[in-house]
């Protein structure tokens, strides 16, 4: 009895004691579900469903959609730029001499501008693919991007340098990297300038051809895209990553692929970020750098394009088709300012000149490696201070020479331009005649000897 007594009282007691245990384990479970369930909403925010197909002739290598998501244009390998609507219906095709290696619809989609391998760029109206303007550039064109209306395009080449062209195709300025430009990005009203090439470099530049700051990646940098009021910069790099700047330069995060990442494209305040690898894989990643969804094609992805509100992405590739996407639930982003980003005003400093000239005219001239024009010219409300200039013309040897500008005073520069000597073959000169004497008095002397 008392043995069972005991046992009762041990029952007793151990009763007592787990519902205790068992209220804390409870608690514990449920405050993890709940974690679970809130982790698990946040990375199902993003839904994204396939929308429409489009196949071209060969392979796309870039896309582009208007701000809307209404216009989609597309360029690749079969010399093409292609307008497509929003349900997948083909509306222009418009040829070039060589590949298309880029192609930008302007967030307005007034306009479509290309770039290709025939070395010009085009600019083109969407309504229905009249020709505004074409301009030769020196070498192939491997990025363009657009602003409203085609008021400014902006263009990477094979020289090295990031060019912006004005509404008439007319070079306003232009800037020397260290190397091929791969990538271009423009902001809606021509105010941030973006770019990116093989010198492993992200640049930013103001809208004069001011370069605000440069940052190293690891590799070529393949692409950059603008946020649309300048406030994020995204690259995608062939060292498999995608990065994510912010206005000041500053690298927010980078976050790997399996391949080179050939195209990216931010919405609005980069709350989605779109990118294309050669993994054969397109992505979709969100403000803090996490991949909210991403799907295998078969074949390289080599254009990525996201429209403003983040709710149309667009990829293309080596299989020759052109994917839209509706991506719903897009994730809000509350650092998005609605500040305006600065531009470029005359400031209050006083300022001088530059009139340079040369002989002979028509040399290119660059100030502090920007392209401002042709000789002769006068290049006005240059602030007080040291320059660089460059003066190059073909066949002629380059002129180089810092130049101090006070205020209120116009400086002369006067080059005068060496011509480049042409290398010809040299003619043999004949022997001297007492050459050959000398070798006969010596043949005669032998003879003798004899």
């Amino acid at each position: 009895m008392a043995g069972a007594a005991l046992a009762a009282n041990s029952i007793n007691t151990s009763t007592q004691i787990f519902p205790s245990m068992k209220s804390h384990f409870i608690l514990k479970t449920a405050i993890l579900a709940v974690a679970l369930c809130i982790l698990a909403g946040t990375a199902a925010a993003v839904t994204v469903s396939p929308d429409w197909t489009w196949t071209g002739q060969a392979t796309v290598r870039s896309v582009s959609v208007s701000a809307d998501g209404t216009l989609v244009a597309a360029g690749g390998d079969d010399a093409k730029t292609s307008l497509v609507a929003v349900n997948g219906t083909h509306l222009w095709d418009r040829s070039a001499a060589a590949t298309v290696n880029s192609v930008s619809v302007s967030p307005d989609g007034h306009v479509v501008a290309a770039g290709a391998s025939d070395n010009r760029v085009y600019l083109y109206d969407a309504a229905d693919g009249t020709l505004r303007w074409s301009t030769v550039m020196q070498t192939r064109v491997y990025a363009v991007a657009v602003s409203n209306d085609g008021a400014y395009t902006v263009a990477g080449c094979a020289d090295d340098r990031v060019y912006l062209l004005d509404g008439a195709g007319e070079i306003l300025w232009s800037y020397a990297t260290g190397s091929d430009v791969l990538g271009v990005s423009i902001t809606p009203e021509g105010a941030y300038v973006a770019a990116g090439g093989q010198d492993d470099r992200v640049y930013l530049f103001n809208g004069a051809g001011s370069m605000l700051w440069s940052k190293v990646a690891f590799a070529d940098v393949l692409s950059v895209s603008l946020t649309p009021d300048g406030s994020h910069i995204a690259a995608g790099s062939a060292d498999t990553k995608v990065y994510l700047y912010d206005r000041d330069g500053d690298l927010l995060w980078s976050v790997p692929t399996r391949g080179s990442v050939s195209a990216v494209s931010a919405s609005g305040g980069a709350a989605l970020i779109a990118a294309g690898s050669l993994d054969q894989n397109t992505y979709l990643l969100d403000h803090d750098g996490t991949v909210v969804w991403s799907e295998p094609v078969a074949a390289a992805v080599r254009g990525a394009a996201i429209a403003t509100d983040g709710r149309t992405a667009v990829y293309g590739g080596d299989d020759n088709i052109v994917r839209a996407y509706q991506v719903d639930s897009v994730p809000p982003v509350t650092t998005e300012t609605t500040v305006a980003p600065p531009v470029t005003t005359p400031t209050t400093v006083a300022t001088g000149a530059l009139a340079i000239s040369s002989v002979p005219p028509g040399a290119q001239v660059h100030i502090d490696n920007r392209y401002v024009g042709i000789t002769p010219l006068t290049v006005g409300d240059l602030a007080p201070g040291t320059y660089a200039v460059l003066l190059e013309l073909e066949g002629y040897s380059a002129w180089r020479g810092d130049v101090s500008v006070s205020t209120g005073a116009t400086v002369a520069v006067n080059a005068s331009l060496n011509m480049v000597p042409t290398t010809t073959p040299a003619e043999s000169a004949p022997l001297p005649a007492c050459i050959f004497g000398v070798v006969a008095i010596g043949i005669a002397l032998c003879l003798r000897r004899r």
